[in-house]
């Protein structure tokens, strides 16, 4: 019994802070940068490829990668910024200005002319206000392609300014085919674009925001100076994303070496340079897209092919961007959710839940290989239902382990890899796992509930799944059990388990959602009792924990 899935505003997912990730679920898991770089290289032998060209040692600059500054990862904390030197970069999109701000720290005051997913690029016309701010920047950073030709187009003293063209650093600038029609009715967006033969959406290639990267750090530098502090900062945090870009690499090789291949369907080619790094393989018929980028109508023919590959077997994905859905694009999202196949979202701006544009492309890359269930990516299509045996059996609730001190080295340990400390995540762990009732034990399809010793048992019934999607990204599965007949006081009217499975199988620990209303229920996200089989000791439980 499948459902669409449920958005959820906050990431209070139990099954990312039980695998230790601190619930940031953009984030790639950090590791000292020896272990980085060991993953990287054989991630590459094993695959065969180095994806990507990455450098370790930049020769220009001296950059390795090997060598950050006190080991240290991913997003270098600003606090340890000393600036000279305070740069004023103004980037045309949101996309570039991130990265912008996440290499140069405080050292750069960074201003991004579209900032928001609501704009939308192909209607921009900068105000006079934003060509102010272009001509009266230290460093400029454009796309390029002919996708903001209005950066491009802007009065610039390349003699004063440094301009990073990221379009022109990649070799691709725009053809005479590019260009932008508006007219629409309200049936349709009015936002259909036609690229021709160029792609402009640079910063969905790995290559180029690498590239970019580069000449961003090297702008820093040249600009504030050979050794100041302000270049020194620059190079502390380029180190620290060349080290999240090595874990970058490393899935994906990863993923390829586990034979990890992935087909789709796009409404637009918008991030097909992500895809085609991944190794995925677009199935979207030819006829369809060039009439979609004819800014024509696709024949019912063609249409219909479409859809019969958004609905059959041979297509994992649907790729759809939320900005630009026309009718067409809708009758596919439609086709995707009747025939329960995964839809991958994905704007042209950075979204208001990304921070990095690196750890945004680390997002779309999990959605799209789907390959790490325990985290939560996933396919939709290979979630199925579940019965009351796979829980079954009798289990005791960890959070008296909580209380008594006995999880003070498992939150010790989350500590040295998360973004809390000992103290922070216990106490966040008294809010997941509190509850009074201290055993529950299923057979069949009745579960009894133990509270001081005191037994309330009532009968359930399936009630079918529903899949959460989750603010950062990744996602969760719920199996959904209701009361039937007479619920003794004590005994919740609905259960929900959650327990980072998506298919048959018998639970080894879960997580237990309560309540009187289904759609309540769905909306608790901080409260999550946890269970272990009661067969366990309390040194066993620690230790599973500490493996989780």
């Amino acid at each position: 019994m499948t459902e669409n899935s449920l958005s959820q505003p906050e990431n209070r997912n139990p099954e990312n802070m039980e695998s230790g990730s601190s619930g940031d679920s953009t984030g790639v898991g950090r590791k000292g940068i020896v272990a980085i770089v060991v993953a990287f290289v054989v991630g590459a032998l094993i695959s065969g490829l180095i994806i990507g060209g990455f450098a370790f040692l930049n020769a220009k600059t001296g950059r390795n990668t090997a060598n950050a500054a006190n080991g240290s990862t991913s997003a270098a904390s600003d606090a340890n910024d000393s600036c000279s030197t305070t740069l004023n970069v103004v980037a045309s999109v949101n996309q570039w200005g991130s990265l912008a701000q996440e290499l140069g720290g405080k050292c750069a005051q960074v201003t991004s002319l579209i900032n928001s997913t609501s704009v939308e690029p192909h209607d921009y016309e900068p105000t006079p206000a934003d060509l102010a701010k272009l001509s009266k920047a230290d460093i400029v950073v454009i796309n390029g392609a002919g996708y903001d030709g209005w950066a491009e187009k802007a009065q610039l003293d390349k003699s004063k300014q440094t301009i990073v063209n990221v379009g022109d650093l990649m070799g691709i600038t725009a053809t005479e085919e590019h260009e932008h029609e508006h007219e629409g009715n309200d049936n349709e967006s009015g936002h259909h674009h036609h690229h021709g033969s160029t792609n402009p959406h640079l910063w969905f290639s790995p290559e180029a925001v690498l590239k970019a990267a580069t000449a961003i750090t090297d702008a820093y530098t040249a600009k504030a100076g050979e050794g100041t502090d302000t270049a020194a900062t620059a190079q502390r945090h380029s180190n620290a994303w060349n080290a999240d870009y090595a874990e970058f690499v490393a899935m994906v090789n990863k993923a390829r070496a586990a034979g990890v291949k992935r087909s789709y369907v796009a409404t637009e080619s918008i991030i097909s340079y992500l895809l085609d790094y991944l190794g995925a393989t677009d199935k979207t018929p030819e006829s369809y897209t060039n009439a979609m980028n004819s800014e024509g109508e696709p024949s019912a023919a063609d249409l219909k092919s479409t859809l019969d590959l958004v609905s059959g077997s041979d297509v994992d994905l649907l790729v759809v961007n939320p900005q630009e859905m026309d009718g067409f694009a809708e009758k596919l999202n439609d086709a995707a959710k009747s025939s329960n196949k995964t839809i991958l979202s994905a704007t042209e701006q950075l979204p208001e839940n990304q921070t990095t544009l690196l750890g945004w492309l680390t997002t779309i890359a999990k959605q799209a290989l789907a390959n790490d269930t325990t985290n939560g990516w996933f396919l939709t299509q290979d979630v199925a239902d579940r019965s009351m045996a796979d829980y079954e059996g009798e289990w005791q609730s960890v959070y008296p382990y909580l209380k008594d001190g006995s999880l003070k080295k498992v939150m010790e340990a989350k500590a040295k890899k998360g973004t809390m400390s000992a103290e922070e995540y216990t106490k966040y762990y008294d809010t997941g796992y509190k509850t009074d009732v201290e055993r529950i034990t299923i057979k069949g399809d009745r579960i009894t509930f133990t509270r001081n010793g005191t037994d309330t048992t009532a009968t359930y019934k399936y009630d079918g799944y529903k899949i959460l999607d989750y603010k950062k990204g990744n996602r969760g599965v719920r199996y959904l059990f209701t009361a039937v007949g007479d619920v003794p006081d004590g005994a919740p009217k609905v259960v929900q388990f959650s327990d980072h499975g998506i298919a048959p199988g018998k639970a080894v620990h879960f997580h237990i959602f309560a309540g009187d209303s289904r759609e309540e229920t769905l909306k608790e996200m901080d409260n999550w009792p946890t269970y272990y089989p009661s067969s366990l000791s309390k040194d066993q439980i620690v230790e599973e924990l500490l493996a989780h």
